[in-house]
């Protein structure tokens, strides 16, 4: 790795892993066993002689060496040695901390990047090729393409994981489809750049927010929740004002709410999990339609059928907007706002062209980037960058930020609401 790589206290202040601190453990056990158990060697005859005048506490000191021996060295013995083989299990991965010039000087002698085809289906089909066209444009050294996996767009997560812990994939980008599944970094699939760490020292341009807790996940968009209504059907007099609106008498059974309700628990930085139960309670009491999907509700609220759908994502609305503008659709920032991160990115351990990957994660936080992705789909640009319609909407609004913790604890939460609450059938679905 030459002079790209040096291994250093990371973030955390930590430079040994698990699997080191076990090691020398076992080393300082062995030590102290070699210093204090004695050697079982016949007494000489002068020795033996006083030895059967010792006193009964002087037997019991006598005894310490092999009462330490059987109660304290063997049991953390193997403890250590099952939590080392455990530890050995996983790949030894350096810290890597890289400059900017260092980074495109790498990605220069690659000239390549290999995305993991999983990343196609988070975009709208027409923003892919455009974020491919701006990279290339502003990196005209490097060629980005799709990886070679056997697993394709929409991988079964456990084939996935085994594709790539068996390094059978080529790729240096990975995108998480549906929930994020933390056996990833886990299970030492990610690359370790101090992707933080160079953030702050200015090695890389990526807002510090869209980092994970890991330091080396990227979450390249966001997600939001909206009220949508039928402008037709609904006075403007009528129009919903926020999430307590959903419960107000004049919409039973008039509103639909997507029955994966993952959207509402990103309210519970703000409501907290008790209060978002108790919404979720007084909302299936109003006698909502349970439907599946951005797309379907929308279309429900576009024909007429209904006249308020009370959970929405901002892009699919806009998307549809987009398409046709005459639509009697139109939306209600309540407060709440809630947002959450969307779109994690990260380097693969296996990755050829780490480089060039680096260059594809600072590009995507990139305004240039966000842009695209925005002009596509209003909506899933990053709140951080200044100039999305999330950025714009977000400065006037109460947000409720909903990080990477909260997105995972809120699978559970959506399940128990979508089960024990709305007492639907079966558990809800991962794909979002």
């Amino acid at each position: 790795m030459g002079g790209f790589l040096y291994e250093s206290i990371s973030a955390s202040g930590d430079i040994l892993g698990n699997g080191d601190r076990f090691s020398l453990l076992a080393i300082i056990l062995v030590i102290i066993y070699l210093t204090v158990v004695p050697r079982n060697t016949p007494p000489r005859p002068e020795v033996a002689k006083k030895e059967n005048k010792v006193n009964s506490l002087g037997g019991f000191m006598k005894s310490l060496p092999y009462l330490f021996h059987v109660f304290v060295f063997i049991p953390l013995a193997l403890v250590t040695l099952f939590s080392t083989s455990r530890s050995m299990a996983q790949p030894r991965q350096d810290i890597i901390y890289v400059s900017a010039e260092q980074i495109t000087e790498g990605a220069k002698t690659e000239g390549k990047l290999f995305l993991h085809p999983s990343v196609r289906p988070e975009y709208d089909k027409a923003t892919l090729p455009d974020l491919f066209k701006a990279f290339g444009k502003k990196y005209p050294f490097v060629q980005p393409t799709w990886g070679v996996t056997a697993s394709g767009t929409r991988p079964n997560p456990k084939e996935a994981l085994a594709e790539l812990a068996a390094g059978k994939a080529v790729v240096d980008i990975l995108g998480f489809s549906g929930s994020f599944p933390s056996e990833y970094p886990e299970r030492g699939l990610l690359k370790r750049y101090q992707l933080e760490a160079m953030a702050k020292n200015g090695q890389i341009k990526i807002p510090l927010e869209m980092i994970d807790e890991t330091g080396i996940i990227v979450w390249s968009s966001n997600n939001t929740g909206i009220i949508t209504y039928n402008s037709t059907l609904v006075a403007p007099d009528k129009a919903p004002k926020g999430w307590e609106s959903c419960l107000e008498p004049q919409w039973r059974g008039k509103f639909s709410v997507d029955s994966d309700p993952n959207m509402l628990t990103w309210l519970i930085p703000r409501w907290g999990e008790e209060r978002l139960f108790d919404f979720a309670r007084k909302l299936k009491d109003n006698e909502p339609l349970f439907s599946r999907g951005n797309t379907r509700n929308l279309s429900s609220l576009a024909e007429g059928k209904l006249s308020l759908n009370c959970g929405m994502y901002i892009h699919p609305m806009s998307r549809m907007l987009k398409k046709d503008s005459a639509l009697p659709i139109k939306m209600v920032i309540a407060d709440p706002f809630p947002i959450t991160f969307h779109d994690p990115q990260a380097i693969y351990v296996g990755a050829k062209n780490p480089h060039a990957a680096l260059l594809w994660l600072e590009f995507l936080a990139s305004r240039e980037a966000q842009e695209i992705v925005d002009s596509n789909e209003p909506g899933r640009g990053s709140f951080l960058v200044e100039g999305t319609l999330v950025h714009k909407l977000a400065k006037n609004a109460n947000v409720s930020i909903c990080n990477v913790n909260c997105l995972l604890r809120g699978n559970k939460i959506a399940e128990r609401i979508a089960v024990e609450i709305w007492k639907l059938p079966g558990s809800r679905p991962t794909e979002r």
